[in-house]
């Protein structure tokens, strides 16, 4: 059982370790020795403001000109300068990341950007059609992400009083799921770790504005067939920061605030942080536990309550075997070991063990976003 915070103690060797990403405290690369990037800068922010850091005027002036000097001022769409520039930013899955990245750093810090963006969702017709073409009525994955851009960018509109569409997003998704998992996942997925992994996007939208997502209980029961013997959602045993993050707060949200098999839930959640906490000894990462497994004397940590999931894990394990488990995160410009600690893992890992603590100790101290997206927790009413 938990029993005190580790807060703290992670406060100060996370803030420490930061120190290895960056040469001036301002700009971040994404794993030591890279290059500096802007999605690596974006995640020094969210880290630091996890921990409550109190930025300076100097820095919140630094990247005021540092985000907005990539701004366009024709759509209002954040261009990454090393990556080829797009005439349809809505469609362009690293374009929509960094702009809706920045405006929630942009909320972290007080910072306004220069010039509106103009998306071009006015209407609840150039909505649907938009969701359909991405994907989301069909279940297809990924579909997720852009659900969740569009629901972030119409939802900023909507807290400047630009226009508000808002409502058709939610008649969308309301009436656009799969009745089989309650979700916008379909096909042999269904009933995977992409079900919520995929599903997590548009959730955040929901949980920002309040709104009752009424398929909860399908969600947590798919998710816990899925969980294996660390605690841990991913495809590889011992997890990865994204399928983690987005089991957990889902557990979290629709599990144990809404009173649903909660028993089990904080079963697992003492588990994973148990399991997180090991892996901070050595850095967060995506995985430094897969490497020293083998299927034939492992197979047990590969297997859980569902087939389908346990395939997909050992075919996922067999992939990554033969890539020296390096994987390719899509603001990295090139493979990164699964155990070199990296921003991206750093801040989930933390936001992991932040929710977690939220309601088994009910620890407050970490600070959780206001903006629509990744990394808020709206607390019960």
């Amino acid at each position: 059982m938990i029993q005190k915070s580790v807060y703290k103690n992670e406060k100060i060797k996370v803030l420490s370790r930061l120190n290895n990403f960056t040469d001036d405290n301002l700009e971040y690369s994404l794993v030591e020795g890279q290059n500096k990037s802007l999605f690596a800068t974006i995640f020094a922010i969210y880290i630091k403001d996890l921990f409550n850091y109190n930025f300076s005027k100097e820095e919140k002036n630094f990247y005021k000109n540092y985000f907005n000097e990539i701004q366009d001022r024709n759509n209002g769409f954040f261009y990454d300068p090393n990556y080829l520039k797009t005439d349809n930013p809505i469609y362009d899955k690293k374009t929509m990341q960094l702009t809706t990245f920045i405006l929630s750093a942009f909320n972290i810090l007080g910072i306004e950007p220069l010039y509106e963006i103009r998306h071009n969702l006015k209407d609840q017709k150039t909505l649907n059609k938009y969701l359909n073409n991405v994907g989301v009525r069909d279940g297809k994955l990924g579909s997720g992400n852009f659900a969740m851009f569009a629901g972030i960018l119409i939802s900023d509109d909507k807290l400047n009083s630009k226009s508000n569409i808002l409502d058709y997003w939610f008649q969308y998704h309301d009436s656009n799921y799969n009745k089989l998992n309650g979700v916008w996942t379909a096909g042999i997925q269904t009933f995977s770790q992409w079900s919520y992994q995929n599903a997590l996007h548009q959730l955040m939208i929901y949980e920002y504005w309040e709104k009752d997502f009424k398929n909860t209980n399908q969600l947590i029961d798919i998710i816990i067939k899925n969980v294996d013997k660390n605690g841990t959602f991913s495809l590889l045993p011992g997890g990865g920061a994204c399928c983690d993050y987005d089991a957990i707060h889902i557990l979290n949200v629709y599990g144990i605030k809404k009173k649903y098999r909660e028993n089990e839930i904080m079963s697992i959640f003492n588990k994973t942080y148990k399991h997180l906490l090991n892996m901070s000894n050595q850095g967060f990462c995506e995985n430094n536990y897969v490497q020293n497994l083998s299927l034939s004397k492992d197979f047990s940590k590969f297997y859980n309550r569902n087939f389908i999931s346990t395939i997909f894990r050992i075919r996922e394990f067999l992939q990554s075997k033969r890539q020296n488990f390096k994987h390719h995160p899509h603001w990295s410009k090139e493979p990164i070991s699964l155990n070199k600690e990296d921003l991206w893992s750093i801040w989930f890992r933390l936001l992991v063990i932040s929710e977690i603590e939220s309601v088994t100790i009910e620890y407050t101290d970490w600070k959780f976003q206001h903006y629509p997206g990744l990394g808020i927790l709206k607390k019960q009413k």
